[in-house]
């Protein structure tokens, strides 16, 4: 298997390009793979979907000014 690696300089905008036409390139099957992967990656990493993260408490304590 062939691999092509380019380096980008951050602010290339031929980057968004190249990615664009890389995933138009792939099938559903490809796409949804590599969905899978990025999900699981971000289990591992323990990030949450769909607003299930979890957040800090809020607490509050009122106290009397004298």
């Amino acid at each position: 298997m062939d691999r092509d690696i380019k380096i980008y300089d951050v602010h290339d905008p031929q980057q968004y390009e190249d990615d664009k036409e890389y995933w138009q390139n792939k099938t559903p099957e490809e796409k949804l793979h590599a969905l899978e992967i990025i999900r699981h990656a971000g289990d591992k990493l323990g990030i949450k979907q769909n607003g299930d993260e979890q957040r800090l408490r809020r607490v509050y304590k009122i106290i009397e000014r004298e």
